[in-house]
């Protein structure tokens, strides 16, 4: 089975089932694969072919979902783009991608024709939400005039369905070339150790640009539905969980920092949540633990990254336990065991086998592997090796199996000769009353090669200070990984998921020298 079948399936056995709820408007499955298919005939039309790309630079919502599902059916590659990057940023991910055809929503207006000035190439142009300029189709408009029967084509599970420029935390985005082979494994994967039926509402709060699309096939593989929502506005998704009664939510753990701290959270009876999924950045214990207490469901924490579509780890809700054996409570602070069709391992700089509780490079294998990075096969070659992944985060496994994340491997800090991992340093700061968030980096030091500095955002109100800081790590870590120095900041750079992005918070101490990583 195909990706794009998942949607043909869903019509079949569930027609009358909700799949989508995006603002005031609602769609079965019948009518979603009518609307995708209506769309696949369009794009035919247009000349596009298997293979091509397809930019999508598109808010969450059901046209996001008919795109890619659309893309899917004809063999074609949904090339989705992040809405948060400039115009110039956009521009050279389209020449990149080699798109023919770019799909832009009307809520971001001012970026198309900045985007457009900079690329000499003609597109087709299709708007959702209206029409930026007269040589753009209308979406709705174009739509109507196809059929909704199914396309023909000839699609096979090994060709790339799907195309995600990597955020960009350690320099240059890549494109992620993923197969229907890759994602249907990684959705047979997820609905495994989820358990997951087709009560499952899950708001799509997470950007669809983001390999978080990836839960939107799980739950058409299942003929569950997703609810939508455009933006982070916190009292929008509380009101929404209430009144379409969601029971799943995906979230990044600085989104439940922010709605645990919302004033009214107290206001809303949010009950039906069965089942929450953190991932892409670890969760402190003590927020884990608030968050448990508030919402009193299943917790699952979900470790990937896009090259392998994108869940290796996860710790599952049996895991999340708040008493018990002193080696289950370490598990809180673990990314979780292997899913059902990933192997991991750790290994040195040699590539042998690290014995459990020694720290290397976490590698990975399977049906998830990616295809490669589109364009870049030196970067390919280098990122797999006999069909190992090789992730450039770091960690260990204990002796039950479970994977411990220390840090991405460019971001370890050598001062003197140590090895200093920063999410070690961080998790102790954590654990400070009035820090809102922490990010621990290595910057020049003329004695030690690289210093610890902490950048900390305080909570409102609070006055923590610099030794305040230091003298806190120096109670619970070794005094040489304690930080040299504090900055106080208001705001961290952050991808679109939130990840820190570490290389642009080191870019101003590391200016005019060469860090060496």
């Amino acid at each position: 089975m195909l990706i794009g079948d998942l949607l043909t399936r869903a019509a079949k056995w569930y027609p009358e089932k909700e799949g989508i709820v995006f603002e005031d408007k609602r769609f079965t499955y019948r009518e979603l694969n009518a609307r995708a298919n209506a769309l696949a005939h369009a794009f035919l039309e247009m000349g596009v072919r298997k293979g091509d790309r397809i930019a999508v630079i598109c808010h969450n919502s059901h046209y996001y979902f008919e795109a890619v599902f659309a893309a899917a059916k004809i063999g074609a590659v949904s090339t989705n783009l992040n809405w948060r990057l400039s115009p110039r940023e956009m521009a050279f991910l389209v020449d990149d991608s080699d798109a023919r055809v770019i799909l832009f929503s009307g809520r971001f207006a001012h970026l198309f024709e900045p985007m457009m000035a900079l690329m000499n190439r003609k597109f087709t142009l299709i708007g959702v939400e209206g029409t930026l300029r007269d040589d753009m189709l209308d979406y709705d408009e174009l739509i109507a005039r196809y059929p909704g029967h199914e396309p023909e084509a000839d699609v096979h599970e090994d060709d790339v369905m799907l195309q995600i420029y990597t955020s960009g935390t350690t320099g240059r985005s890549k494109g992620v070339m993923l197969t229907h082979a890759n994602l249907m494994a990684n959705c047979r994967n997820t609905v495994i150790e989820l358990q997951l039926d087709r009560s499952c509402n899950l708001l799509g709060i997470l950007p669809m640009f983001h390999i978080a699309i990836s839960t939107v096939f799980t739950v058409v593989m299942i003929g569950a539905k997703v609810t939508f929502l455009h933006g982070f506005d916190l009292t929008a998704i509380l009101e929404t969980i209430v009144k379409e009664k969601v029971t799943a939510l995906g979230f990044t753990p600085i989104m439940f920092l922010f709605l645990l701290e919302h004033p009214t959270i107290d206001r809303y009876d949010l009950s039906s949540v069965k089942d929450i999924i953190y991932a892409t950045a670890p969760m402190s214990p003590d927020l884990l633990a608030r968050s448990m207490k508030k919402f009193q469901c299943n917790f699952i924490q979900f470790f990937g990254m896009t090259e392998m579509s994108p869940v290796m780890t996860m710790l599952i809700a049996e895991d999340h336990v708040l008493e018990g054996p002193e080696h289950k409570m370490r598990w809180l602070g673990s990314a979780g065991r292997p899913v059902m069709d990933v192997e991991v391992r750790i290994v040195d700089e040699t590539g042998n086998d690290c014995p459990p509780g020694v720290t290397g490079e976490i590698i990975g294998r399977g049906p998830t592997v990616m295809k490669g990075y589109h364009k870049l096969p030196a970067e390919t070659a280098r990122a797999i090796r006999d069909g190992w992944y090789h992730t450039g985060d770091m960690g260990y496994l204990d002796d039950y199996g479970y994977l411990f994340i220390a840090d991405r491997k460019t971001d370890m800090i050598i001062s003197g000769g140590e090895n200093i991992y920063p999410r070690e340093v961080e998790e102790a700061i954590q654990k400070m009353e009035g820090i809102m968030d922490v990010a621990v980096i290595g910057v020049p030091d003329d004695a030690w090669g690289e210093a610890v500095k902490a950048v900390v955002i305080r909570m409102p109100g609070c006055d923590v200070t610099e030794a305040m800081v230091i003298e806190h790590c120096k109670n619970h870590i070794a005094s040489y990984k304690k930080p040299k120095s504090v900055d106080f900041v208001d705001a961290m750079p952050r991808s679109a998921m939130g990840k820190i992005l570490k290389h642009e918070l080191r870019a101003r101490y590391w200016e005019g020298r060469t860090r060496k990583v």
